[in-house]
């Protein structure tokens, strides 16, 4: 009996630590670290769309909220980068790459700085901007770009993997403790029945009803640990795939969407490098949704039959061998892996999530149909009705994401909370059950022995 109390303590112990640090620890942690890409790229979206605005303070939502919203991004990128700090605590690699991050930030802030005052005191008109304060923005852009903004994509990708160990190590360990119990359970029942065999034929009683009752109680608790363990298992399996796996990849397609969408601003305000700015934002919207399309109007059209086949999604997700023209699937954030991802109330949400990012697409053509035609002014106010409106294209696409983030992390604080609650219970139950055992087997030996009077 003592065998089975150790190690029944010592797995529900080590399956409690492991819904800790998934549930409260390592898990908030490292969806925090998703938001320092968000923030970053916030922030220089807010930079440009102030550029681009220029002397004409009153386009979109205004320059004073685009500077609101540029210092509410900058907060978020100090709270995460806390957090990452915390995170990696140990890892000195790591540990260098988030303090050169909060470095790199403060360079930039100088350039985002030194570039919009330059802008300003040239007086530039919306869409012209000066010269050196495009160049001065540039060199910082190209900072956030190349250096700050892949470090700390990096971070909460490491982020990811120092869940998924500490996930992995537990379940393993919690396997390991499954079969010590189950088997510590045997032996005890094994034992339990044996001795009442023994003292059967050594008294000549055929029944010894405490030991029986000791007997059915050690196997009640063994069964009873080894399905609570089974449970907080899957539940913590639950929390970790359908809700924060899938909570900070939907996470990092906001963030790579906010870059992207950045990147109309970068390709109206820098004419000499715009079809280099179009091509990013290719590049970037196939992150977040990848159909096979060489160019922009291409890609319009594919992301259109998504959102109008959904949910059934266009491409067999397999290529034969041999075959290059054989449809790749619908990858990226919020492709095939996102729908697999779903519980079945979570499915319409996708589908709304698709049709936003559809119309994103759509006012991004519009976009640039305009300053194709001659028209700057009007691709200015389109831009800035993208992004800078209540009821924007990229504004509603981020609410609808928001949302499907918001369901897969009720999904993931769902089976935190069911994996705790079924563990809890035995922090009092199996110490009373191991008492209750050991009184059982006094109350059924005691009587034999006192015949030896």
């Amino acid at each position: 009996m003592g065998g089975l109390a150790v190690s029944a303590g010592s797995t529900l112990g080590q399956a409690r630590d492991g819904m800790e640090v998934l549930g409260h620890d390592a898990g908030p942690q490292a969806m925090a670290t998703t938001e320092l890409y968000l923030a970053l790229a916030d922030m220089d979206a807010q930079t440009a769309d102030v550029l681009l605005m220029g002397t004409d303070h009153e386009l979109g939502s205004g320059r004073e909220a685009a500077e609101e919203r540029y210092e509410e991004s900058r907060a978020r990128a100090n709270e995460a980068l806390l957090q990452a700090a915390s995170l990696t605590e140990g890892d000195t690699v790591e540990e260098v790459n988030v303090q050169a991050v909060l470095d790199g930030i403060g360079e930039y802030e100088r350039a985002a700085g030194e570039a919009l005052l330059l802008n300003d005191e040239a007086g530039a008109a919306p869409g012209e901007v000066d010269g050196d304060a495009l160049e001065r923005y540039r060199e910082g852009s190209h900072l956030m770009h190349t250096d700050l903004m892949p470090k700390a994509f990096n971070l909460g990708l490491d982020s990811s993997a120092i869940v998924r160990a500490n996930h992995e190590d537990g379940q393993e360990a919690v396997a390991l403790g499954l079969a010590w119990v189950g088997g510590s359970g045997v032996i005890a029942v094994g034992v339990l029945a044996g001795f009442q065999l023994y003292l059967r034929g050594r008294f000549r009683r055929r029944l010894n009803a405490p030991l029986i009752a000791a007997t059915a109680a050690t196997a009640v608790l063994t069964v009873g640990v080894i399905v609570a363990l089974n449970g907080s298992g899957n539940d913590q399996s639950r929390a970790k795939e359908e809700g924060l796996d899938a909570a900070m990849a939907l996470s990092r397609a906001t963030a790579v969407a906010t870059d992207m969408q950045a990147d109309q601003s970068r390709f109206l305000l820098d004419p000499e490098h715009a079809d280099h700015h179009q091509q990013v934002y290719l590049e970037r919207a196939q992150a977040v949704l990848f159909r096979p399309a060489s160019d922009l109007e291409e890609y319009y059209e594919q992301v259109a039959e998504v959102a109008e086949d959904y949910p059934d999604l266009p491409g067999s997700g397999e290529q034969a061998d041999g075959d290059e023209d054989a449809d790749p699937g619908t990858l990226g954030y919020l492709g095939e892996d996102a729908r697999q991802a779903l519980l079945p109330a979570e499915r319409e949400t996708l589908g709304e999530v698709l049709t936003a990012y559809d119309t994103l697409q759509d006012a991004d053509r519009d976009m640039r149909g305009l300053d194709a035609d001659g028209d700057r002014s009007g691709a200015i106010d389109a831009r800035m009705d993208i992004a800078h409106h209540e009821d924007g294209a990229f504004t509603e696409y981020t609410y609808a994401l928001d949302r499907l983030i918001d369901l897969h992390g009720a999904q993931f604080e769902a089976g935190i909370e069911s994996g705790e609650r079924s563990l809890s219970v035995w922090t009092w139950l199996l110490p009373a059950g191991t008492v209750l055992v050991l009184v059982l087997i006094a109350a059924g030996v005691r009587p034999r022995l006192a015949e030896y009077r």
